[in-house]
C-alpha cells in the first residue's frame, strides 16, 4: 500500500466528520462564493482546442474508472438521469447506452462550447437519447421530478452557488432517486497543492452541504485514491 493511500484511509473519519475548508472570499445573498470557483468557471468559457483530448485521456484515475462510477451510480435501461457539469460528455455517453432508447439523458454544463461538443458528439454517435443543456451557475435548469439519478463528477467545487444548486437538483430528483458524487480528496500535506488550490472544501464539509439540502448519505463506494464518491438518496 502506497502512501497516499495510508494517510487517506487514516484521515477518512476526521474528513467526514469536518472536512478541511479554503477560506471563503466572497458572498452573495448568504451563501458562499469563491473566487476559485469562478476562475475555474472562467477558464472552461472558451477552452483551447485539446480541452476535451485532455479530459477524456489514459491515466486520468475519474476516466480510468469511468465504468465503475457509472456501475455505481445503478442505471437501468428506463432511467432518466442528469450529468451536471458534464464537460466532454464523457460518462454522458456511457450513461446514454446504459438507459437506452427509453431513458433520457441530460448533459448539463455552465460553458455553450462544452455544450456544444456534447450535441455535436452525441449525433455523430447516434445517441438520441443525450441531450445537451446549457445551465447557469446557481440552476441546472432540470425540470421539477424529471430524473432518477443525478451524476456529479469532478464538478461540485465549480459551483459557485452550491446551496442553490442542491436545492435545484433536489427538486429535480425523483423521490428515493439517487445522486453520486465524486471529487478530488482534499488533505493538506497529501493531497498535491493544484489540488488544494481548485477544491475549496474537504469530504466532510461537502458531505454535510449535500445532507443540509436533503439528501441522505447511503454509501461510500471505494474506487479511487485520489477521488472519493459518495452515494446519496433524495429524503422526500
Amino acid at each position: 500500500m502506497n502512501s497516499w493511500k495510508k494517510v487517506l484511509l487514516g484521515c477518512g473519519a476526521a474528513l467526514i466528520a469536518g472536512g478541511t475548508s479554503a477560506p471563503v472570499v466572497a458572498q452573495d445573498h448568504g451563501h458562499q462564493i469563491t473566487d476559485v470557483a469562478r476562475q475555474l468557471n472562467q477558464s472552461f468559457a472558451d477552452p483551447d482546442d485539446d480541452w476535451a483530448a485532455r479530459l477524456e485521456r489514459n491515466g486520468r484515475e475519474v476516466g480510468d474508472n469511468r465504468y465503475a462510477i457509472v456501475d455505481a451510480l445503478a442505471v437501468r435501461p428506463g432511467l432518466d438521469v442528469a450529468d451536471v457539469g458534464a464537460g466532454s460528455g464523457l460518462f454522458s455517453r456511457i450513461v446514454a447506452e446504459r438507459v437506452g432508447p427509453d431513458g433520457d439523458v441530460y448533459a448539463v454544463d455552465i460553458a455553450q462550447t462544452l455544450v456544444d461538443h456534447i450535441a455535436q458528439t452525441a449525433r455523430e454517435e447516434g445517441l438520441g437519447n443525450l441531450h445537451a443543456r446549457l445551465g447557469d451557475p446557481r440552476d441546472p435548469g432540470l425540470a421539477e421530478n424529471s430524473v432518477d439519478r443525478v451524476l456529479i463528477v469532478d464538478t461540485y467545487h465549480h459551483f459557485e452557488y452550491p446551496v442553490e444548486m442542491l436545492a435545484h437538483i433536489k427538486r429535480a430528483l425523483r423521490p428515493d432517486g439517487i445522486f453520486l458524487l465524486v471529487e478530488p480528496h482534499r488533505i493538506v500535506g497529501v493531497t498535491p497543492p493544484g489540488v488544494i488550490g481548485m477544491v475549496r472544501a474537504g469530504k466532510g464539509t461537502f458531505t454535510d452541504e449535500v445532507i443540509d439540502a436533503g439528501f441522505e448519505l447511503i454509501e461510500e463506494v471505494d474506487l479511487m485514491e485520489s477521488q472519493y464518491v459518495l452515494k446519496f438518496r433524495h429524503r422526500g
